[in-house]
């Protein structure tokens, strides 16, 4: 009965907005938060990662990590034996949430491309394309852990293709943010601009750091 009525509130709440002319601000308000959260929280999580394994394994000249159970010895000084067990209902998770957001965000764009319909919201007979190519991704990472493949040199090489690609897909998200004839009222502010110009300058450094430095 509760469910019912939240799910009734909700929906009145946002039946209001839409008749107020109010939904794009909500939507956009709500997106800016959710982004704003997950990049902070995403950050913290990182550095803890970055700071845990340099304090464990980097101190004891564990650098070559070729599996998950060598990279799980880096909370066995605070997990002590149940650091495996923890690593891997953490591995679990990550891959849980890897399915609808890293496998979806790729078949969102690809079925965008097509001009195709796509969403989650949508049933599978509406949005069979978003739906396949979703499969086909799913199949396709959990046939990498059939073929032997190294998981952590995997991860390693996709973070650096991502890194790199990152420039270049920056430049253009900037170039059409900060276009008035294309954003309308949308258009990025200075501050918005000044940030995103500096995070792209700091990406192209990188790639072409890894480059000249032969990191690959």
């Amino acid at each position: 009965m509760y469910r019912r009525v939240t799910h009734l509130r909700s929906l009145l709440f946002t039946l209001y907005l839409l008749k107020d002319g109010r939904w794009a601000g909500y939507k956009e308000k709500k997106s800016r938060l959710d982004l704003f959260t997950g990049m902070a929280f995403s950050n913290v999580v990182m550095f803890a990662i970055i700071v845990a394994t340099a304090q464990t394994l980097h101190i004891h000249h564990l650098t070559n990590i070729q599996s998950a159970a060598q990279a799980a010895k880096a909370l066995r000084p605070f997990a002590g034996r149940s650091a495996s067990l923890i690593f891997a209902l953490g591995f679990i998770g990550s891959g849980l949430l890897a399915i609808p957001v890293l496998a979806a965000s790729g078949s969102v764009g690809m079925a965008a491309l097509l001009g195709r319909e796509w969403g989650f919201s949508r049933s599978i007979h509406q949005s069979p394309v978003f739906y396949g190519l979703l499969f086909v991704r799913t199949i396709g990472g959990t046939a990498f852990s059939l073929l032997h493949v190294n998981p952590i040199k995997m991860l390693v090489l996709v973070a650096v293709i991502n890194g790199v690609a990152a420039a270049p897909f920056l430049f253009v998200v900037m170039r059409v943010s900060s276009s008035q004839s294309l954003m309308g009222k949308s258009v990025n502010g200075l501050a918005a601009k000044i940030l995103g110009w500096i995070t792209f300058a700091i990406m192209a450094a990188a790639a072409v750091a890894l480059f000249a430095t032969g990191g690959l």
